[in-house]
């Protein structure tokens, strides 16, 4: 009974259903076809595929069936009830589904019209670009002609400037020939010109040497432990000369000297020669005193002028002395400037009594006299308390102990470069003057202590 129920409603069930499987497959037949071609259509002809793509919606549709006409019971009504509630849905299903197409539909439409006017824009563009291409194309043609044509006259003016620079270059070579074969004249006058040169200096060098040689003396000083024999003195190089004022300074030079030639050698005298010495300090006398009577050589002091004062202390008290015939020697009482008041002057007689006594004394001492004796004698011997020897009368009172009569100096090698106090003295020296007469005269220089003029002169033209 359940069954033919059953099979009754499902073949209701199936009357109804074949209209809706139609439109499905119908539809989906419609999708899966595309366009024949994306040419965009417009107007009529878009109108018309509208309407041969729109659906129909007039459709034969299945009459309703009422269940309370078919003599059926109530369970199968109730089903048929259930059947046509689906049917509705499904139909309610079919119209969203056309609605979706349709929407579809436009959308697809829209694209292909926007996807038409951008292809146009697109061919549009590429329209101009062609323009531009082709013009572009021809500028460069024309640039390209236009640079041909000036690569050409570079070239021409290249070829023109190569020519022109080979042509200098043929120049230059002939100029840089023409002046080095100058510069080989030149360079061989100058080496003319040197080899003339250095003959000259080569002659000028031998002449120089010649010269040399000829003011050289040739040997050794003769060194000789004792160098006095028969009135004849020798010195040698180990010599030290003593003129002018004994003042500050003095006494450490001759001191650096002896100390010098001691050590050289100690083997040897060494000689202090005094040609012209007016005394001095009788401080700075008194040391080279010391340092005559400390030496570890021998030194013996040679006076061939004029000893004065300190240099006759010296002379007087070196452990040797020497003195040539016409040299004079001097003594006197030690001099001093007193300066203050009574006690002040007192007290510098005093220093000049000590200074007296360490001075004169020694002398006294070695003449045999005794300190006031010695200076008695002087006033004996001048009124001004000058007291003057020549070296022979000298050697007689001990102020010096050997008269010679020859001092040969093998010390001196070589011509002197620099004048002497003679020399200055020289004739040739004297500047002529003219007085108030109109008179021509010279004036002679100043003469040294104990001097005197002997020259022949009867026209007063030598004056002092």
């Amino acid at each position: 009974m359940f069954k033919s129920r059953y099979l009754s409603c499902l073949m209701i069930l199936l009357l109804a259903t074949p209209p809706l499987i139609a439109e499905e497959t119908s539809a989906s037949a419609q999708k899966a076809t595309p366009p024949a071609n994306k040419t965009p259509t417009t107007g009529k002809s878009a109108e018309k595929v509208e309407k041969h793509e729109t659906p129909s919606t007039t459709s034969t549709e299945t009459p309703a069936i009422n269940p309370n006409e078919l003599p059926l019971d109530e369970e199968t009504k109730a089903a048929m009830l259930e059947v046509q509630k689906l049917q509705l849905e499904v139909t309610k299903l079919e119209l969203l589904q056309k609605k979706n197409l349709l929407d579809l539909q436009v959308a697809h439409d829209k694209l292909v019209l926007e996807n038409e006017l951008q292809q146009a824009e697109e061919n549009k563009l590429q329209a101009k670009l062609s323009t531009a291409k082709t013009r572009l194309e021809l500028e460069n043609a024309l640039h390209a002609e236009q640079q041909k044509q000036l690569n050409q006259q570079l070239n021409s003016e290249h070829e023109k400037l190569t020519l022109l620079n080979s042509l200098q270059e043929d120049q230059n070579k002939q100029q840089e020939l023409k002046m080095t074969t100058e510069v080989l004249k030149f360079n061989h006058s100058v080496l003319d010109l040197k080899l003339q040169k250095e003959k000259l200096e080569l002659q000028l060098a031998v002449n120089e040497k010649k010269a040399a040689w000829d003011e050289q003396a040739m040997g050794e000083p003769e060194y000789l432990r004792d160098p006095f024999e028969n009135g004849r003195l020798v010195i040698t190089d180990r010599r030290i000369e003593l003129n002018g004022v004994i003042f500050y300074g003095t006494a450490q030079r001759i001191i650096e000297q002896i100390e010098f030639f001691n050590n050289k050698s100690t083997e040897y005298p060494i000689f202090i020669v005094i040609d012209t010495c007016y005394g001095g300090s009788v401080r700075e006398g008194l040391q080279i005193v010391k340092a005559i009577r400390n030496s570890r050589s021998p030194v013996y002091v040679v006076v061939k002028g004029f000893a004065a004062s300190m240099a006759a202390v010296i002379t007087a008290l070196a452990p040797r002395s020497f003195a040539l015939p016409d040299a004079v020697i001097l003594h006197h009482q030690v001099m001093s400037l007193a300066i203050g008041n009574r006690t002040e002057q007192r007290e510098q007689l005093q220093v000049l009594e000590q200074w007296t006594e360490r001075t004169l004394r020694p002398v006294a001492d070695k003449m045999g006299l005794s300190l006031d004796e010695f200076i008695k004698q002087m006033y004996v011997h001048n009124s001004t308390g000058d007291w003057r020897e020549f070296a022979d009368a000298a050697a007689k009172v001990k102020w010096v102990d050997h008269q010679v009569s020859d001092i040969r100096e093998t010390g001196y090698r070589s011509k002197q470069d620099k004048k002497s106090d003679s020399d200055k003295d020289d004739e040739s020296d004297l500047e002529e003057k003219v007085d108030s007469q109109g008179q021509r005269y010279v004036q002679l220089p100043r003469l040294s202590a104990l001097d005197a003029y002997y020259i022949y002169n009867p026209d007063n033209y030598f004056r002092q």
